[in-house]
């Protein structure tokens, strides 16, 4: 059920690196959540579009529309628990996401962790909670602008620009 967390993210160690973690209560099924976080075209809605090859292992990429694709790796695949993936492989500090769904009351908890490339970045954390908050609208049934920043964006940065000046 939910609690009375606020959705702002928060730095964490994880395994010597800085992560943004996120958790989020959403008011639909395990099953209904991971559909929105794996299908393509949902995944389009509310964020851009990502395809998987359901397997660990398994080849993802992700669509930009206009600024271009990129290329990773499914390192978990435990549908509809744990989705893990990374890109950037070749680069110094490869990019991690882990989505996390666990059953809570009639809804599914989601821990959203992003293993930061820079965690004084402000974007980073403003990006995905943004992103979240635009899954927990398409998961309402409603569908999000589309566009690429709103002052809804432009206020996250800020207050993740203090939230993070120390990181």
């Amino acid at each position: 059920m939910p609690d009375d967390r606020d959705d702002y993210g928060s730095l964490i160690d994880l395994g010597g690196r800085q992560a943004v973690r996120f958790s989020r209560y959403f008011p639909v099924s395990r099953a209904e959540l991971w559909s929105a976080i794996t299908d393509p075209d949902r995944t389009a809605r509310w964020a851009f579009r990502s395809e998987f090859e359901p397997r660990a292992g398994g080849a993802v990429r992700f669509d930009y529309g206009e600024a271009g694709s990129a290329d990773g790796t499914v390192l978990v695949w435990d549908e509809p628990s744990v989705l893990e993936y990374e890109w950037g492989a070749d680069t110094e500090m490869p990019w991690r996401i882990r989505f996390e769904l666990t059953e809570d009351g009639d809804g599914t908890r989601l821990t959203f962790d992003h293993l930061l490339p820079d965690a004084s970045n402000p974007d980073f954390a403003a990006g995905w909670h943004w992103h979240l908050d635009r899954l927990a609208t398409h998961l309402a049934g409603s569908v999000p602008a589309e566009v690429d920043s709103d002052e809804h964006f432009e206020a996250l940065q800020m207050h993740y620009q203090g939230a993070f000046a120390s990181a």
